[in-house]
């Protein structure tokens, strides 16, 4: 159980770079205690997902360091990688849906990956699709779902195992304003069970809405008044 005061997230000086368009990110520093729910907000292309893709330990620096869970990701082995990216739930604009899966089997994916009985994933994948509007597509493949039903599908996927560390990227972009406040408190109460959130969006209203702290990113730098600026 993570000690209400551990830093679940820290860069220290972190920069990153791609190939053909440079240098991205540069000069980070930053901590997200267990626990906390922060928005990341910024322009388009300032370098929001990128930020959260090195949270999920999908990219490297190009400099600084980055622990995750107080473990330096620069030292782990892949099998740590692996077993790290367990504790972390991930909605990318993506997707990232099992096309020939049903909603309710694309869901119960990571259940059933931990070795959670049938019994327990009949209980609680269809309440969760109800939760979130698709009590009516739970048997319908994913590539017969539209863009926000596919989005929905998978933020239940991301919540389903209650990580410990959950990293949504523009999670409520496809989504009518209704569901789009729906999912922001089935993400507020994933909070208060005690999963650190991560919320990145251009979505102004819901920041001013829903009040926790934010983390700006702008031209790959980082500004805000919040704790989690080193």
């Amino acid at each position: 159980m993570a000690n209400e005061f551990e830093d679940i997230v820290c860069f220290e000086n972190v920069s990153m770079s791609y190939p053909l368009s440079g240098e991205v990110l540069r000069e980070i520093s930053l901590k997200l205690a267990a626990g906390s729910f922060y928005f990341i907000t910024g322009s388009s292309g300032a370098g929001k997902s990128s930020l959260m893709r090195l949270m999920f330990l999908a990219h490297r620096p190009s400099k600084g360091k980055i622990s995750i869970f107080g473990k330096d990701i620069m030292s782990l082995t892949r099998d740590d990688r692996s077993a790290l990216r367990r504790k972390i739930g991930v909605v990318f604009q993506e997707f990232k849906l099992i096309n020939h899966m049903s909603a309710l089997d694309n869901v119960a994916l990571p259940l059933r990956i931990a070795g959670v009985s049938e019994s327990k994933i009949c209980e609680y994948v269809p309440e969760l699709l109800r939760w979130v509007g698709l009590e009516k597509k739970i048997e319908s493949k994913a590539t017969t779902l539209s863009g926000g039903e596919q989005q929905r599908v998978a933020i239940a996927r991301a919540v389903i195992a209650r990580p410990r560390l959950l990293l949504a990227d523009e999670p409520t972009g496809s989504v009518d304003d209704e569901i789009a406040v729906r999912l922001m408190h089935l993400l507020e109460e994933l909070n208060k069970n005690g999963t650190t959130i991560v919320v990145a969006t251009h979505n102004d209203e819901l920041v001013h809405r829903f009040p926790h702290p934010e983390i700006r990113v702008e031209k790959g730098g980082i500004s805000g008044s919040s704790t989690a600026f080193l």
